[in-house]
């Protein structure tokens, strides 16, 4: 018995370790929320809810009630609030300085390493080529946090000092990131990935863990010449897609069957026998007396149990209620449709057994589910049995591919920001646009496609207006021409016709002058008093700031509240500031601050009015944002197979053409291969204390006489 404990302990402690040596970026700092104090800590690759709470010395529902929107699930880019209590306040003097006599000797050759901005266990390990275990048994103080400064004592391997089939490359001055990828065959994203210390940028003489061959290419590509950048081919200019045949006479059916796959949690709620049926086939319908005033009887209204506030079998009732709102609403244009309610969640085992159920390959739809692992098991059985999926609210891309029949309702952040940089470009030409962000690593991918497609956007509408102004100037020959306060170099040859002239490029090649009104500003290098001098008073300066937390927003909102009297200023955030109920709203109107989101709700909207009444009086209750997101969705795929059949896929063109008020248009991201993703993103803004839709159409009306 003796031996079994002692073995217990020693397991327990080995786990202990295990799991704080992943996090090693534990926070010190307590910051202040809501008259409460919390850790912020910065979710990477890798950690997890048991990991990180191991770390704190929490328990994970702790860590979950702070933060419910993880209950399903942590996303790597996520800022998680740890609630600082006497067991998890650690002094930062005490987690940083470590006796030196806790770092046990080195008998062999060692390296001192110097953290630099932007580095990593795992990077180290492998430029050193030793594991993270090793590197934290001889450098202890560095379990928690890695500090940029910081010396670590790194041993050599007997054999090699980097993995093998690696070799160090010392950069030339003139180099670029793209030239020396290219040359040893891997992408840009994989020498970030081996050398983080270059996110920032190239010196001369630097080392990078580089492949150990060259790959030789026969006709190089060019470099683009300082000041200019490659444009992807325009798509060509086409008259509109012709209508699909099918979708002239389409092949409809008098019944439909639609399969909502929902996490209702049953197993936990005692449910009357036959009211979750009558629900599902008999909703519930307003009724109106010749007066117009709302009658129903008593019998009509769902009798559902008393379950405790926040039992998750509400999770998402608000959503089916909508689907239900919908359902009722395609009925009264002569929809018949039978409507198929399974209990689904993260369960994968639940999504197997619904499957095999017999008839359920007969569906014409599925709506469902809301969970990764069950959503990918059921469109594979989906794409067998040809039938659509609907992914409500998941939002990640790469669901969509080899799921040809997958239809994601929620646009990816990739998809948003492609929307805002098109929004900037097109809206604020030739102002001073500035891309704010930290350089955190886990971003770092989609900062840097976001920055590439604001920087093409804004090129080609520079370019654009620069042709309009020297046509009107000559209309022959121009060639390093100041236009618009910058050189350009442009050609304008009559009737209007543009190409692109630089010495020395390539044929076919196409490039053009790189934004100078567009600059990249990494906030936590420079802080605001680096910002501030990038600021311009004779333009509108546009700040796209790609920070989350909502002590820093509160800050960095203050700060440049400060300067509204100086400064015109518009300033574009991610959609979890509309989460932060601290801000002050003077803050917000008076910076012009606009959010990006995959979902917004016009109250003034008539059809928003007409939902929320008629929601009110059937279920007794307000409906959320989720409530809305059902009735939407349910209503426009059924509609879908109201008016097209099974095959609406093939009508696409014509369901995304029903104007501003739709909030879905779909694509594929991926090709005929893959799936289809909504892309439409709605940017809002606090204008006269309302939020305002800043892409509506004007409604222009004329009085009558």
């Amino acid at each position: 018995m003796i031996l079994m404990v002692c073995s217990s302990l020693l397991m327990f402690a080995q786990e202990t370790t295990e799991q704080k040596s992943t996090i090693v970026n534990r926070s010190t700092i307590p910051q202040t929320v809501d008259g409460e104090q919390y850790y912020f800590h910065a979710v990477l690759r890798g950690q997890t809810l048991y990991s990180i709470a191991r770390a704190y010395g929490v328990d994970e529902e702790v860590i979950i009630d702070a933060n419910p929107d993880i209950r399903d699930g942590l996303r790597y880019d996520q800022i998680i609030r740890i609630p600082v209590t006497e067991e998890t306040y650690v002094a930062p003097e005490k987690v940083r300085e470590l006796p030196e006599e806790a770092a046990p000797a080195l008998d062999s050759d060692y390296v001192e390493h110097e953290v630099k901005r932007h580095e990593t266990l795992f990077g180290l390990s492998r430029k050193y080529g030793v594991s993270q275990e090793t590197i934290l048994f001889y450098n202890p103080q560095a379990r928690d946090v890695l500090r940029v400064g910081q010396i670590l004592r790194i041993p050599l391997p007997e054999d090699e000092a980097l993995p093998r089939g690696y070799q160090l490359y010392t950069v030339a001055p003139g180099e670029t990131r793209f030239g020396i990828s290219r040359r040893f065959g891997i992408t840009e994203d994989e020498l970030l990935r081996l050398n983080p210390e270059i996110e920032d940028g190239l010196r001369a003489g630097q080392e990078l863990i580089v492949p150990a061959e060259e790959v030789a290419h026969e006709d190089p590509e060019p470099a683009p010449p300082g000041g200019y950048i490659f444009l992807p081919p325009e798509p060509p200019v086409t008259r509109a897609p012709d209508i699909d045949p099918y979708c002239l006479n389409p092949v409809t059916k008098e019944t439909y069957r639609v399969a909502l796959l929902i996490p209702l949690y049953l197993e936990e709620v005692d449910f009357p026998e036959d009211i979750m049926q009558n629900m599902i086939n008999e909703p519930v319908v307003p009724q109106f007396d010749t007066t117009g005033a709302l009658v129903r009887p008593v019998s009509q209204r769902p009798a559902f149990p008393q379950l405790p506030p926040g039992h998750k079998a509400f999770s998402f009732l608000s959503y089916y209620h909508g689907v239900l709102i919908a359902l009722d609403s395609i009925r009264q244009q002569g929809g018949n449709f039978t409507l198929h309610v399974f209990d689904v969640c993260q369960d994968i085992n639940k999504a197997r057994r619904v499957t095999g159920e017999a008839g359920f390959s007969e569906m014409d739809l599925i709506i469902g589910p809301f969970h990764r692992q069950s959503l990918n098991h059921v469109a594979a059985f989906a794409r067998q049995q040809g039938i659509p999926v609907v992914s409500p609210l998941l939002s990640e891309r790469d669901q969509l591919r080899g799921f040809d029949n997958l239809f994601k309702a929620t646009p990816s952040l990739e998809e948003m920001l492609q929307q805002v940089s098109g929004h900037v470009a097109q809206r604020y030409p030739g102002q001073n646009i500035l891309l704010v962000h930290n350089g955190q690593p886990g971003a770092a991918p989609i900062i840097r496609e976001f920055k590439d497609s604001l920087l093409t956007r804004v090129a080609r509408v520079n370019h654009h207006y620069d042709s309009l102004h020297l046509s009107r100037v000559n209309g022959y020959y121009f060639d390093g021409t100041l236009v618009g306060n910058r050189r350009t170099n442009v050609l304008v040859m009559p009737g209007g016709s543009t190409q692109q002239h630089i010495a020395g490029q390539a044929t076919g090649a196409r490039v053009l002058p790189r934004p100078n009104n567009v600059r990249e500003v990494i906030y936590r290098n420079v802080g605001m008093q680096g910002l501030i001098p990038m600021l311009r008073r004779d333009k509108n300066n546009v700040l796209i700031t790609l920070i989350g937390g909502e002590p820093f927003l509160s800050d960095y909102l203050r700060q440049l509240h400060e300067l509204r009297h100086d400064y015109h200023i518009t300033i574009f955030g991610i959609p979890q500031w509309q989460d932060y109920a601290s801000i002050e709203i003077n803050y917000l109107q008076n910076l012009r601050v606009h959010y990006f989101t995959p979902d917004f709700y016009d109250y003034t909207d008539p059809h928003i009015r007409d939902f929320v009444l008629r929601y009110r009086e059937l279920f007794r209750t307000e409906p959320d944002h989720d409530a809305i997101k059902g009735a939407r969705t349910a209503y426009f795929f059924l509609q879908a197979l109201h008016e097209f059949g099974t095959g609406f896929q093939q009508c696409m063109p014509l369901l995304n053409r029903q104007g501003h008020h739709s909030p879905f248009d779909f694509g594929r991201p991926f090709g005929q291969a893959g799936g289809w993703e909504n892309r439409h993103t709605f940017i809002y803004r606090i204008q006269n204390y309302q939020t305002v839709d800043v892409n509506k159409p004007v409604e222009i009306t004329t009085a009558t006489p």
